[in-house]
C-alpha cells in the first residue's frame, strides 16, 4: 500500500469513525417556550417603571399570596403581581433610594418589608473602586414596612399606575446600620436579619421594639479589586428557625435568635473554584421539604448542606458560567435555578433530586404572542409561588418579570 492510498484510507476512517462511537452525553432539558411568558411592568404595552430604573433584583410572595418585587437604577421600585389578576401594577418609588437588592421580606400579617441600597454597580475598569467612593458620607440603607392591604383598599378603581408616585402606606424604620446598604434581608419570628455592604456586617431588627442590634461584619475588609469579597447575596432560615449564611472564604456561618449568638463555622466551606475560595459568595439559598438547605455560590455550584449533620455536598455546575442568581423549588421537589454572569444570557437549569442529575433549560426566552423570541440577558432573583409557577426577575436596562411553568 503506497503512502496516497495510506492517507487516502485514513481520512475515510476518520469519516467514518463517529458512526460507530458515542461520547458523553450532558442531558438537555429544552425549555418549551410555551411554559415561559413574561410581564412588561406596568400595562401592556406601556412599561411603565422607566427604563434604568426596571432592573428587578429582588422577589418575595407576600401573605396574601401576591407576588413583590423591588428594582434598581436611579430609583427604587416597588410593584405586585396578584395572580388572579394576571399583570404588573407599579405600587410607587421610594424618595431618595437607588436599589431594592435581595431585600424584600413578607410578614404573616401581610407587612412587606423592604430594605434599600447604593446601586453597587461600578465599571469594569475601576475594578470597584469606584464603587467604594460613593459610600463616603453615606447615611445608611433603610429599612421601611408598606402595608399591602391600605394600598389597596385606597386604590382608585381602574387607576392607571403612576411612575411619579411615592410609594404610599410605607413607614421608614429608620437606617439599618449607619453608613452600610441592605443587600439581604429575610424575616423570621418577629424580627429582620438581614447582611450589609460595603462592611458586611449581619444585624438583627426586633420589630416590636424597633431597636436593631449590629452583630459586626460576617466577613474581612472591603477589597478594591474585589468590594463585593464574601458578602453573602442570601439568607435562610433553617426548620428550627435558626439563620445561615456564608462570609470569609465561603464559611457557613448561623445566628441564633434563641440565645442571639453568631457563630461562624470556619471549616464548614461551600464549593469554589481553585485559587478563588477567598471570594466565594453564596448568590442564593432555599430549604427543602426534608429541611436540607440547598445553595448556589458566585463561581456556578449547587451545593445541599445538612444543618443538623454539618454535612455539605457538592452537586456540580448545572452551567458553565459564574453565578448562580436564583433557586427555587418545583411543587414536585425539583430545584429550578437561574444563573449566568454579566453581560450574558441568563440560563434555567433544574435539579431532579430523586435523580440526583441536572438538565439545562437553556435561555431564558419567551416565544409566545406577542413576545416572539424574547431574550433575557441577565437575571437576579427568583421565587416559587403558591400555585408553583415561578417568577424570576430580569435586570436589563429594560426589564421584564418572566414566568415559568415547570409542571409536565
Amino acid at each position: 500500500m503506497n503512502t496516497s492510498t495510506r492517507i487516502t484510507l485514513a481520512i475515510v476512517l476518520l469519516i467514518l469513525a463517529p458512526v460507530g462511537l458515542t461520547a458523553q452525553e450532558t442531558t438537555m432539558y429544552a425549555a418549551n417556550p410555551l411554559r415561559l411568558d413574561l410581564r412588561v411592568l406596568g400595562h401592556p404595552p406601556l412599561d411603565v417603571i422607566p427604563p434604568g430604573e426596571s432592573a428587578i433584583t429582588s422577589l418575595v410572595i407576600g401573605a396574601d399570596a401576591n407576588l413583590y418585587g423591588g428594582t434598581s437604577g436611579k430609583r427604587a421600585h416597588l410593584f405586585v403581581l396578584d395572580p388572579k389578576w394576571g399583570h404588573v401594577f407599579p405600587l410607587g418609588y421610594l424618595p431618595g433610594q437607588e436599589s431594592i437588592f435581595h431585600a424584600l421580606a413578607a410578614a404573616p400579617d401581610g407587612s412587606i418589608y423592604i430594605g434599600t441600597s447604593l446601586l453597587n454597580q461600578g465599571r469594569i475598569d475601576a475594578r470597584g473602586t469606584d464603587v467604594l467612593l460613593r459610600y463616603k458620607g453615606y447615611a445608611g440603607g433603610h429599612i421601611y414596612r408598606f402595608d399591602p392591604a391600605k394600598e389597596l383598599q385606597s386604590r382608585v378603581r381602574m387607576q392607571t399606575p403612576d411612575p411619579t408616585r411615592p410609594l404610599p402606606f410605607a413607614a421608614d424604620l429608620g437606617v439599618a446600620v449607619a453608613g452600610e446598604s441592605v443587600v439581604a434581608l429575610i424575616y423570621g419570628e418577629g424580627a429582620l436579619y438581614g447582611v450589609t455592604f460595603p462592611g458586611g456586617h449581619f444585624f438583627v431588627m426586633d420589630l416590636k421594639t424597633g431597636k436593631t442590634v449590629d452583630k459586626g461584619p460576617v466577613c474581612g475588609a472591603p477589597l478594591n479589586e474585589e468590594p463585593f469579597r464574601s458578602i453573602p447575596r442570601a439568607l435562610v432560615l433553617d426548620a428550627k428557625g435558626r439563620v445561615w449564611g456564608t462570609g470569609d472564604y465561603g464559611a457557613l456561618f448561623d445566628y441564633s435568635p434563641g440565645t442571639g449568638t453568631l457563630t461562624q463555622h470556619r471549616d464548614r466551606r461551600i464549593p469554589a473554584e481553585m485559587g478563588r475560595e477567598y471570594k466565594a459568595i453564596v448568590d442564593a439559598m432555599v430549604l427543602n421539604r426534608d429541611a436540607a438547605i440547598y445553595g448556589g455560590t458566585s463561581d456556578g455550584f449547587i451545593f445541599r448542606f445538612d444543618p443538623e449533620t454539618m454535612t455539605i455536598q457538592n452537586l456540580g455546575k448545572p452551567i458553565w458560567q459564574q453565578r448562580i442568581r436564583g433557586l427555587a423549588f418545583s411543587q414536585d421537589g425539583d430545584l429550578w435555578g437561574v444563573g449566568g454572569e454579566p453581560g450574558g444570557s441568563a440560563r434555567v437549569f433544574v435539579y431532579r433530586t430523586r435523580a440526583g442529575s441536572f438538565e439545562s433549560g437553556g435561555m431564558l426566552h419567551v416565544n409566545r404572542t406577542p413576545y416572539y423570541a424574547w431574550l433575557a440577558y441577565e437575571a437576579e432573583s427568583m421565587v416559587a409561588g403558591p400555585d408553583g409557577t415561578l417568577f424570576i426577575g430580569e435586570t436589563g436596562r429594560l426589564a421584564h418579570l418572566y414566568l415559568l411553568y415547570p409542571w409536565k
